[in-house]
């Protein structure tokens, strides 16, 4: 029985792929997307699946039962750093593998890469490419005379140099929503005193939410403002600085904001955040929308 993986980030294809592989009751295809998280001057890349609980490092996927690897790259997004530094990495210990160039019908340009590989221009959706592809990996897998204990135990030694596990889920932001599926946008709002902005920056820097607007502002609630009477009315003779944070941000993310500012909540941070949905973002250099746009 041969193992294949199919490999790449979100949306990139490998779920509509398998309804169109011809697939071999020999070959058992494994699908995991992939992702980089990088505490300090650590990284690592995790990857997860629909099939398997939690996340898993490139060395727990990368076993000496895996026969080979198809790597997709949407066509439409262009190739990012993570999926050169995953492929380079595949290359290093020799695993037969190729490429799938796929959405060609979003952006028929080729992709270029600067290492040796073979790369196949597919459309997943209409199965094009597809299985020309595995049989040429099964060709490879075929040919392939090296094998990768001995490379991979040296793969293997380098898990107790990887960062904290939990640390790394924390910094890691999921990817597992269909590429079909709008993107839900929203904005947050959060409240603090001045004192705090540095711990609250830092905080959601480390789980990748670094770009945020700074708004000053004066806030009034019932518990801390000091009220005096006037000829019969009532005055707030005090009114404490705040400093009010607003972030754009996918919907799903919200939940590690909220992890996040909870590990260092103070009496000094108001304990609400505000979340008001967004119809639409632009960027105006590249006229990109929604999700791509605020990423």
């Amino acid at each position: 029985m041969k193992q294949v993986l199919f490999l790449g980030a979100s949306g990139s294809g490998k779920t509509t792929a398998l309804k169109h592989i011809n697939n071999d009751k020999d070959i058992t295809i494994l699908t995991f997307d992939y992702g980089k998280a990088t505490i300090g001057n650590n990284t690592a890349y995790i990857f997860n699946s629909k099939d398997t609980t939690g996340f898993k490092f490139i060395q727990d996927v990368l076993t000496d039962d895996i026969d080979g690897i198809i790597i997709f790259i949407d066509n439409k997004k262009g190739i990012t750093e993570t999926d050169i530094e995953i492929i380079s990495y595949i290359t290093k210990i020799h695993i037969p593998h190729i490429i799938f160039s796929n959405k060609q019908d979003l952006n028929p340009t080729a992709l270029k890469i600067d290492f040796d590989g073979i790369i196949i221009p597919t459309i997943a959706i209409e199965g094009i490419g597809l299985n020309d592809g595995l049989k040429m990996l099964l060709n490879l897998i075929k040919r392939s005379k090296n094998t990768l204990e001995n490379k991979l135990k040296e793969v293997k030694s380098q898990n107790d140099r990887n960062p904290n596990f939990n640390e790394l889920i924390k910094a890691l932001k999921p990817v597992s929503r269909n590429d079909r599926e709008k993107c839900e946008i929203c904005k947050l709002k959060l409240l603090i005193h001045p004192i705090e902005l540095e711990n609250v920056k830092d905080a959601l820097a480390d789980v990748g939410f670094s770009n945020i607007t700074l708004i000053e502002v004066g806030y009034v609630d019932n518990h801390n403002t000091i009220r005096e009477s006037y000829r019969g009315s009532n005055y707030n003779i005090n009114i404490p600085p705040r400093m009010e944070i607003n972030l754009i941000i996918k919907k799903e993310d919200v939940k590690y904001v909220i992890q996040a500012i909870k590990a260092i909540k103070t009496e000094d941070i108001v304990d609400d955040i505000f979340i008001v949905p967004v119809e639409d973002v632009v960027r105006i250099r590249t006229e990109e929308r929604g999700e791509e746009a605020v990423e």
